[in-house]
């Protein structure tokens, strides 16, 4: 029976491809090696390494009244998701495949980071590629350790160093922030604390030991031990510090040095938003020569003794924070013997001082805040100035002013403006009143150069007939550069002038000062540092000139 002519056809086309299969496969002979043509297949978009977390894989916030996640500090620095907050978001969450959001500018680094992976996922060092319909430039593509580089810098971040800072003005973190050096110390752990000891030696030749324009010169050795403890806590915090001084002349033995300070600082944790931070020191010093105030025929300095007892309550409303804080600060003088040996009792510069304040701060970012504050206080002194006038008086201050918070590695610190004023219960004495400017400021230009900016406006009480006491500004500029990593150099330069009221006198102290510091290594450096002090007075025979230098070694842990 005869095919059909389209089976026909189709036998022989596949008789055809069959004699084609099996001629390719068959080795061909080295002679007819026949070119080969090798097709790459089109790529395939890989899935991320990080799988998208949905919502209930999200690390959760926790609650308002959840202690274990009680942020070190409720200031400004920390705003909360779920309150309206674009900037509280959590960058690490904001794309849908977990690539880390490129932070705006201003904007702090993510805590995410810290996050850690959930079981299975494996973490490779790079950020995942963006989901579809994620805009990839809205994503940080730098590795972790790029963006550690810029975000967390080790220069001035001790986190465990400075949890307590009272009082915004006398923070110590901005000083910390200039003073970098090439090792950060590390401290010794011991359970729930870390301990930071240090010392200090050095020897010392002084131009002008008496601060008087009859300039005596002498010879000194320094000893300056400090030893910090601080918790290392998730919540609340505690740190205790001890310093010390004493100091040894060769000839004048009366103005040999034996101070301490002892002051314990602690934070408690009510919630993510509200804390409580309180400190108590006492410190003994002694009188200094150039101070006015002290008895000028005085054979050896007096001893001060100054108790001081402070409270702050901290609350963060998202953006605005508010800040009620207390203290009492007790002065007592020792009395001291003049050269005919008569007793110089000193009742009249012991004082009680009490002072309140509210500071309310609202932040526009973490680095950029605007503040004001409102302050009032009372002193009250043991006795009456040599004139019969007690120097009792009532004060005020208001002040106005920008913060750029204690998170950047560029700026940190605070300045203010305002308005201050000091009036004496005795209607016999004036007002000391002035306009006040204060400055706690560090700018690191590079990471070889900081700048620290000081300014202080205050009232300070006289014995001196006829004045309630004197406006005192306090201005300084401190430079710090680092010639080589080991090798670091200071230069500072400080003024006080101090203007009292009721009465013809103008005093002021310039100094200026040098010095270099070599790292030997992590726990040991030597320095060397020169200061002259200039001392100028409107009173006749006032002017005093002062040189010194002096070369030690420090050792710390």
């Amino acid at each position: 029976m005869t095919a059909p002519r389209s089976l026909k056809w189709f036998l022989l086309g596949f008789a055809a491809a069959g004699a084609a299969g099996g001629i390719v496969g068959t080795t061909p002979a080295k002679s007819q090696t026949a070119p080969q043509i090798s097709v790459t297949p089109l790529p395939t978009r890989q899935p991320p390494l990080v799988a998208p977390r949905s919502a209930s894989q999200r690390p959760a916030l926790p609650a308002e009244d959840d202690d274990a996640q009680v942020s070190a500090t409720p200031a400004v620095d920390a705003p909360v998701a779920g309150d309206g907050d674009p900037e509280a978001t959590d960058p690490a969450l904001a794309n849908r495949s977990g690539a880390r959001r490129a932070p705006a500018d201003g904007e702090p680094a993510s805590d995410a980071d810290s996050i850690a992976n959930p079981d299975g996922i494996v973490d490779a060092g790079d950020p995942p590629m963006p989901a579809d319909g994620d805009n990839p430039i809205e994503n940080d593509i730098r590795r972790k350790a790029d963006i550690d580089a810029f975000e967390k810098p080790a220069a001035g971040y001790d986190a465990l160093a400075f949890q307590i800072e009272i009082e915004p003005v006398l923070d110590r973190r901005p000083a910390r922030l200039a003073r970098f050096e090439p090792y950060d110390p590390i401290g010794i752990r011991r359970g729930a604390w870390v301990i930071f000891p240090d010392a200090e030696v050095n020897i010392g030749r002084l131009s002008n030991v008496f601060s008087s324009t009859n300039p005596k010169p002498d010879t000194v050795i320094e000893v300056r031990p400090t030893v910090r403890a601080v918790t290392n806590w998730r919540q609340h915090a505690v740190e205790l510090k001890a310093t010390g001084l004493a100091s040894f002349y060769s000839e004048f033995g009366s103005e040999n040095d034996k101070a301490y300070t002892l002051e314990a600082r602690g934070r408690f944790d009510l919630s993510r938003r509200t804390n409580i931070e309180a400190l108590v020191s006492t410190e003994k010093s002694q009188d200094s020569r150039s101070d006015r105030q002290a008895a000028g025929a005085a054979a050896n300095r007096a001893d001060i003794v100054t108790n001081r007892a402070a409270a702050a309550l901290n609350h963060r409303f998202n953006r605005l924070t508010v800040q009620l804080r207390g203290s009492v600060t007790e002065i007592d003088y020792s009395a001291v013997t003049d050269t005919a040996g008569l007793i110089i009792s000193n009742d009249n510069r012991d004082q009680v001082t009490r002072e309140a304040a509210v500071r309310a701060t609202w932040a526009f970012k973490p680095a950029l805040a605007a503040f004001t504050e409102i302050a009032v206080n009372d002193r009250n002194f043991k006795a009456a100035a040599g004139d019969g006038i007690f120097r009792d008086s009532r004060g005020d201050r208001t002040r106005l002013g920008v913060s750029f918070g204690n998170i950047s590695g560029v700026w940190r610190g605070e300045l203010s403006t305002g308005y201050g004023r000091q009036r004496p219960d005795d209607a016999r004495l004036t007002d000391v009143d002035a306009i006040l400017f204060d400055a706690n400021l560090a700018w690191r230009i590079s990471p070889l150069s900081s700048l620290l900016l000081s300014a202080r406006t205050d009232f300070t009480d006289s014995t001196n007939a006829g004045s309630a006491g004197a406006v005192v500004r306090t201005y300084g500029i401190e430079a710090r550069h680092a010639f080589r990593r080991q090798l670091i150099g200071t230069a500072a330069i400080r003024t006080a002038v101090s203007d009292f009221k009721g009465i013809s006198l103008t005093e002021r102290e310039t100094t200026g000062e040098l010095g270099a510091e070599y790292f030997i290594n992590r726990n040991a450096s030597v320095f060397s540092r020169y200061q002259h002090v200039i001392f100028d007075s409107s009173a006749p025979g006032g002017n005093t000139v002062s040189d010194s230098i002096r070369v030690g070694m420090k050792i710390r842990q």
